[in-house]
């Protein structure tokens, strides 16, 4: 059985990090990661020492069962998905995301929301256990750029990362990220919230997130052919 974990956090230079999984454990190597790029950003703690979340909270989902592999994602399992995220992304300016979030195989969940949503970047770490430990099937750290925006000029770019499930490589795609931030901010590129609205919205209070991805988990046992459906209530 498995559980989704929710974690919002507000980092030292106000941006707000989303970190959604299904895997045990992984939660603090979210953190660390943060922790040592954000090092030299976080003016409250003093030279060399780790920086720190200024709020953050963490939510978990009742338990459930991956759906099994299969040869493609249901278009159920996919509009649960994005009706998810949509609760979950307001106002966040970084999103990790588990990439085989709910599913027993490699299938591309994630790739319409890094499309709708284009002023978050987006960080997808993926399953060991899943996917193996073959570098050439599961990378360290990838990052691709898009145009932020289609229309008009303005130059920012989308991070795409897609690494390994590792202390080290988030702290490298966040550092990516702050940095190429940064660079767009000097020539213009900056996010404009009045081209995506979502991003200048409050974030997703704890209780409304716990609801949010509770929903989710209870609607994969329809697309799951390992769950036996409840029989129906006999009637005289």
């Amino acid at each position: 059985m498995r559980q989704l974990l929710f974690r919002l956090c507000e980092a030292a230079d106000g941006r707000h990090f989303a970190f959604l999984t299904d895997q045990p454990d992984v939660e603090d190597l979210f953190d660390n990661g943060y922790k040592v790029a954000y090092k030299s950003h976080d003016r409250t703690t003093g030279n060399g020492i780790l920086a720190r979340w200024k709020k953050a909270y963490s939510v978990k989902s009742v338990n459930y069962e991956q759906l099994p592999e299969q040869d493609g994602l249901p278009d159920g399992v996919q509009s649960a998905f994005d009706m998810m995220i949509r609760n979950l992304i307001p106002g966040v300016d970084i999103f990790f995301c588990d990439y085989n979030l709910a599913i027993e195989a490699d299938l591309p969940i994630c790739n319409h929301m890094m499309e709708q949503y284009r002023s978050t970047d987006f960080v997808l770490f993926s399953c060991e256990e899943l996917i193996g430990n073959d570098p050439t099937t599961q990378p360290y750290m990838v990052s691709y750029a898009a145009p932020r925006y289609q229309n008009g000029g303005n130059t920012s770019s989308q991070h795409r990362i897609y690494c390994k499930t590792d202390a080290f490589a988030f702290c490298q795609s966040i550092h990516a990220i702050v940095v190429q931030r940064e660079k767009d901010a000097l020539s213009g590129g900056h996010i404009r919230t009045e081209v995506d609205s979502y991003v200048g919205e409050p974030p997703v209070e704890a209780a409304v997130a716990e609801q949010v991805i509770n929903r989710f988990v209870e609607a994969l046992p329809q697309y799951n052919s390992s769950v036996k459906a409840l029989k129906a209530p006999q009637t005289e």
